[in-house]
């Protein structure tokens, strides 16, 4: 009996490390034309990057490649798969990803 106890636990070892694998990258890009704040980083006007890793709760922002804030939100579904960002009094809220129905929502 502890012969397929050990299986076992050594499957569900192997099934906790490739969950990461699963994780799906989102990426989304944007040009601003005047400068925006998102989380307590000030963004001058230029071009953008935003991903983000469906398994963590974070949000990266890039410039050139290089990444200049990392913001903490929430992920939310929407009602339609479109892709863009959200911005409310030159704050960015939201972040939408093509070809998902989710959003990452910023504080």
């Amino acid at each position: 009996m502890h012969f397929h106890v050990k299986y076992y636990l050594a499957g569900l070892a192997v099934l906790a490390l490739t969950i990461p694998v699963w994780a799906r990258t989102y990426k989304q890009s944007m040009i601003l034309s005047t400068g925006k704040t998102i989380g307590s980083t000030q963004l001058k006007p230029g071009s953008y990057d935003f991903t983000a890793d469906d398994s963590k709760m974070e949000l990266n922002v890039l410039q050139k490649g290089k990444v200049i804030a990392t913001v903490q939100g929430q992920w939310v579904k929407t009602s339609e798969k479109t892709q863009g960002v959200d911005i409310e009094n030159d704050k960015i809220t939201q972040v939408r990803f093509h070809g998902t129905d989710q959003a990452f929502q910023l504080p």
